[in-house]
């Protein structure tokens, strides 16, 4: 005799129109479940956190709209701050004393195996110009 723990599974039938159904699916698609899995757990309660499906043309212009506010309110702070000439030298002076160092890691990194587990310190020094960067670098840092 078969267990009563054992009883066969039960299966529940529902009908659903056609935009039910690609409404469910979609739903389903979002959690990573097949439509089955995601009724199933829905009816038992469980609670899945809901998703808004919009179609794509609507987040597309909700998306436009969001970046024609922020360009007026980028506008709207233009020339309320002004810059020094001075200042703005001084900005641009810095940026290309960092961009230096950008490239001179960039160059190092060249050396540097994909995982990060192994230099190339054969080739490292044999490249006179990345060592005098490197140098000059750790003088500038120094200082």
């Amino acid at each position: 005799m078969p267990d009563q723990n054992h009883k066969k599974a039960k299966t529940i039938n529902i009908n659903l129109t056609e935009s039910e159904y690609e409404k469910v699916k979609q739903l389903a698609e979002i959690r990573d479940l097949n439509p089955t899995a995601y009724t199933r757990l829905t009816a038992l309660g469980n609670r899945i956190k809901p998703t808004v499906i919009q179609p794509e043309s609507e987040r597309i212009n909700e998306l436009e709209k969001e970046n024609q506010e922020l360009k007026m309110k980028l506008m709207a702070g233009h020339g309320e701050y002004e810059v020094t000439r001075e200042d703005f030298d001084n900005l641009e002076e810095q940026y290309y004393q960092y961009a230096g160092y950008v490239n001179t890691f960039k160059d190092f990194l060249k050396y540097v195996q994909n995982d990060a587990e192994y230099i190339n310190l054969n080739g490292y020094k044999n490249d006179e110009k990345l060592k005098e960067d490197i140098r000059d670098a750790i003088k500038e840092f120094n200082s």
